[in-house]
């Protein structure tokens, strides 16, 4: 953060502010009291307080403190911050900012984390801990005590009806309890009986259901000379927990009896006292978690993962919080051989890497193991299987603990869980990915029955079902959340819910992690493990609305090159935020739904609007780069480009018509227009024109000249496709009038011809012909050779409209050798189209069939859509000719079933030839084969049709010839 209180920046010349939240919120200054106000500036001060040492929005601050307002405003935030200065630094200067700095649009304490009473609270806990994983008991002792000094009650106790403060209440709670057990430990193991039996009596009192504190007791009771005590607690606890949750005392607990009975001194007197040095202690049975419900899925992950532990002896399981990293391992580890272990180490709770070392020992049941290398010492002759589970937010302290098992202990494995790799030598990194949409509907439907009794996936469910599942990517933990809602709300409800998604997937398991019961808590557990410039990119790159590659995500950040952006990005990508695309190139990258939808929330309004901004110039930019090489040799790589773009200029468009910049809408159809036409977006694209050209009046005053005729140019190709020559025509028309304004002679001409074409397709007459004929003459003098060749395609198809052939077939040859020339594919497969229209009309099976191929590969080159479909029509009319109607028949049931996916029917789009092409191949079956073909060509994938439609290129010549002429 950059210095916000100017010059001076000196504790010594600054007020001694002080807070306390534990036993309520309070603050001094100086060493005196300050009244903080009411509800609402104390509220405001613990959302600061929660946040430290973290900045936190505005937006964040006014949800949280003032979410019970009608209309919350920043004023009134601006008001509180205000009047907390005030209350904390009264001699502040005018205009300092002080304990409360301000980034942008964002706060923090600026304090140091020993003014804060949680945090000295935290800082000892962690002390001790780290004192006695060394053997220091003394130490530990004494910051044990320091840090339970500083409880003076319930934290936050003023506030603790604010959401917001829940999570760390429970964090700070759950720490006491782990430091006065401990506590109660280290009394007992440094001879302080009395202290710790006073102590433990305390503890079974405020938590009368733990064990563990019941244990302390009772081995207090027995040390203090109270045997009979003892065994009265041990009675006491076996009827509460009967009492209260129908269950037995555990192992511990009944062990402790026996021994008390059998005045089994070894084990009384040394089972909390840890025996440095010692032999190590192995459990006859790995307290490893036994899941509660069943694996859906994944038997190519657990494959993986066990051949990857025969092979490795380090495997690390990957993947976004919530894919169900933790529930593979389990499921792993409870398939390995029984013997010493598995053994799950769950560094969750642990916020140091300093204590990992301790965890891991605490785990495998180890005394004395004060660093790696102890351990390792101490593991030297085991073999066994360990699972360090959540390591992320530790990865120092677990590679170092790793690193030095795996180098001295030959026959321990380990199998972690973690958001990144733990990138170490020998280490096979594994990636979890979310589940496929079958095995996420069948999770679902497997947790919602035993939410809902009777619950069943049936056909009334199953298409909501289906959407939940595909929204929330697949993520095991967010399907799970989302079935928990059916106890209040149906699966359309869910569904439409998830909208507003992180407040409807909350309330997970009672028993789960925090982070886990709620789906915003599993994506923020990753978020505050980013630095700066990881999180601010982070929230850049969430605007796109599909993949993108490391140029679009330098574009929005603003970054100077590509490589700027890549250490941050591949930051991203170790942490499992963002996924590469398997062999994409150049690489892309896609973010899960979920976090996209988190990372813009954490957007500030001005830094959205700014990205937004950013993703439109990002867009068009890419359009129009590739829109140049549309019609040259380089059309089939821009034309998969701009596919791969697609969800991209969507968004951009909807992001523009929200912005009213319909200038920017004609703009990215200018460049786009053609990508449409080929590829299949017909209905979006005249959509997105005419939205645009009716919000813009005139159009002229937001685009210039050459913008607008291309759009116009495009819109009339789009109408035409549609079925609608009509408007096509005065589409182009309209364009031919606005190119001539700007003294475009060669759009002129190219309009000219397209505008003749459609009238053509209407009511073709000689007139259309020599209006034909002109423009050819007119794109020759003045056009680009794309534009002439297609002016001669026109030429040719009109030519055969008005009964022409041998004319027609000079123009489309020569439009096919211009168009060859200067590397247009379109008009070489359009113009062949033709070509082969007129060999069937004149029974020349062999120019037929040279056209048709012809078609095919200029088409496949392109991966054209439109065009290809039309092919495949005329390939049915040609198979049907050649005594091949059943292959014709699939055929046509390929191109009803492919093209109705699209919108597109070439017997609409083309009136005159198509229903006639479709009644040759009907009139050669009976109806019932006719019907069976087509249901068995809507099943086809176009690799299947492209397949056929060769076998019919291919037809040997002398047989096409004869049974061409034949029919």
């Amino acid at each position: 953060m950059g210095d916000t209180r100017g010059e001076v920046d000196d504790d010594a010349v600054r007020p001694q502010v002080r807070l306390r939240v534990l036993g309520g919120l309070a603050a001094t200054v100086a060493g005196r009291p300050v009244d903080l106000g009411g509800v609402r500036q104390r509220t405001l001060l613990a959302a600061l307080i929660v946040a430290f040492p973290h900045e936190v929005s505005a937006d964040r601050l006014l949800e949280q403190v003032w979410h019970d307002a009608p209309d919350p405003s920043v004023s009134s935030l601006h008001f509180g911050i205000s009047k907390l200065r005030d209350r904390l630094e009264p001699d502040r200067r005018r205009g300092a900012e002080g304990v409360i700095a301000r980034c942008g649009t964002r706060y923090l304490l600026d304090l140091t984390a020993d003014r804060i009473d949680a945090h000295r609270f935290a800082e000892q806990v962690s002390v001790a801990e780290s004192a006695c994983a060394a053997g220091d008991l003394d130490a530990g002792l004494r910051a044990y005590e320091a840090a339970l000094g500083e409880w003076r009650g319930a934290p936050y106790a003023d506030v603790a009806d604010a959401d917001f403060v829940g999570p760390e209440i429970t964090r700070l709670v759950a720490l006491q309890l782990r430091a006065r057990k401990a506590l109660v430990e280290l009394r007992l193991d440094t001879g302080r009986v009395d202290a710790a039996l006073a102590d433990a009596e305390d503890l079974v009192s405020a938590h009368p259901l733990d064990e563990r504190a019941w244990e302390l007791a009772v081995l207090a009771r027995y040390r203090a000379g109270r045997q009979s005590d003892a065994l009265a607690a041990l009675r006491d606890v076996r009827r509460l927990l009967d009492t209260e949750l129908g269950i037995e005392p555990g192992v511990r607990l009944r062990e402790l009896e026996t021994a008390i009975l059998r005045h089994d001194e070894a084990l009384l007197l040394g089972s909390a006292k840890p025996a440095p040095g010692g032999p190590p202690a192995t459990a006859a049975v790995s307290p490893m978690p036994v899941p509660r419900t069943q694996l859906i899925g994944r038997t190519g992950e657990l494959g993986d993962i066990g051949r990857a532990l025969r092979t490795a002896r380090l495997a690390t399981l990957v993947g976004t919080g919530g894919v169900g990293k933790t529930r593979l391992a389990l499921e792993t580890c409870g398939r390995l051989p029984a013997g010493d272990g598995p053994w799950w180490v769950d560094l969750a709770p642990i916020e140091s890497d300093e204590l990992v070392t301790a965890t891991v020992a605490a785990a495998v049941q180890v005394r004395g193991a004060s660093s790696p290398d102890r351990l390792a010492d101490i593991l030297a002759d085991r073999e066994c299987t360990l699972l360090l589970d959540n390591c992320e937010h530790v990865l120092d302290g677990v590679a170092a603990v790793v690193n030095t098992l795996l180098s001295h202990c030959p026959r321990v494995r380990i199998l972690a869980t973690s958001r990144e790799p733990l990138e170490l030598d020998g280490e096979r990194v594994i990636e979890v990915s979310p589940l496929d949409e079958a095995d996420a509907v069948e999770l679902f439907a497997a947790r919602a029955a035993g939410v809902v009794d009777g619950w069943a996936l049936d056909e009334r469910v199953r298409v909501p079902v289906r959407r939940i599942c595909a929204d929330l990517d697949g993520i095991p933990l967010a399907v799970e959340l989302a079935a928990a809602q059916l106890r209040m709300l149906s699966e359309q409800q869910i569904a439409d819910g998830l909208a507003d998604r992180f407040t409807l997937l909350a309330g997970g398991a009672r028993t789960a992690p925090a982070r886990q019961r709620r789906l915003a808590d599993t994506i923020d557990w990753s978020y505050r493990l980013l630095d700066p410039g990881e999180a601010r990119l982070l929230r850049d790159i969430a605007v796109f609305a599909g993949s993108f590659d490391i140029d679009a995500a330098a574009a929005v950040h603003g970054a100077s090159a590509p490589m700027a952006v890549l250490e941050p990005l591949t930051g991203l990508v170790r942490r499992s935020l963002l996924r590469v695309q398997p062999a994409s190139s150049p690489r892309r990258y896609r973010m899960l739904q979920s976090i996209r939808e988190f990372a813009l929330a954490r957007c500030e309004p001005d830094e959205l609007a700014r990205v937004r901004a950013a993703h439109r110039r990002t867009v068009l930019d890419r359009s129009r780069a590739a829109a140049a090489h549309l019609r040259d040799a380089r059309s089939a790589q821009m034309l998969d480009a701009l596919s791969a773009d697609i969800a991209e200029q969507r968004s951009a468009i909807a992001s523009a018509f929200a912005a009213g910049d319909h200038g920017y809408v004609l703009r990215l159809a200018a460049a786009l227009y053609w990508f449409w036409y080929r590829r299949g977006f017909i209905g979006e694209g005249i959509a997105a024109i005419t939205g645009a050209l009716a919000a813009t009046a005139p159009p002229a005053h937001e685009v210039d000249g050459p913008t607008l005729s291309a759009v116009l140019a495009g819109l009339g190709g789009l109408y035409y496709l549609s079925g609608d020559p009509v408007r096509g025509a005065e589409a182009t028309e309209r364009a031919a009038r606005v190119a001539a304004e700007a003294d475009d002679r060669a759009t002129v001409a190219w309009m000219r011809s397209w505008t003749t074409y459609m009238r053509a397709v209407v009511a073709p007459s000689s007139a259309s012909a020599d209006a034909a004929r002109a423009a050819v003459a007119e794109a020759g003098a003045v056009g680009r050779p794309w534009q002439l060749a297609e002016a001669l395609m026109i030429e040719g198809m009109i030519l055969r409209f008005t009964e022409r052939p041998d004319a027609a077939r000079d123009a489309l040859r020569e439009a096919v050798s211009v168009a060859e020339r200067c590397g247009h594919r379109w008009p070489v497969a359009s113009a062949s189209w033709t070509l082969a229209r007129c060999a069937m009309a004149t029974g020349d099976a062999a120019d037929a069939r040279t056209a048709l191929r012809t078609m095919q590969t200029a088409l496949e080159l392109d991966g054209d859509v439109t065009s290809w479909l039309v092919m495949v029509h005329t390939a049915a009319a040609l198979a049907a000719r050649w005594g091949r109607p059943a292959d014709g028949a699939r055929l046509l049931g390929a191109v009803r079933a492919l093209g109705g996916r699209i919108g597109f029917l070439p017997e609409v789009m083309d009136p005159l030839d198509a229903p006639r092409e479709a009644d040759a191949v009907r009139s050669a079956l009976p109806p019932a084969d006719f019907d069976a073909g087509l249901a068995a060509g809507a099943s086809m994938t176009r690799a299947e049709v492209n397949a056929l439609v060769s076998a019919i290129g291919a037809e040997p010549a002398g047989v096409a010839g004869r049974e061409l002429s034949s029919r």
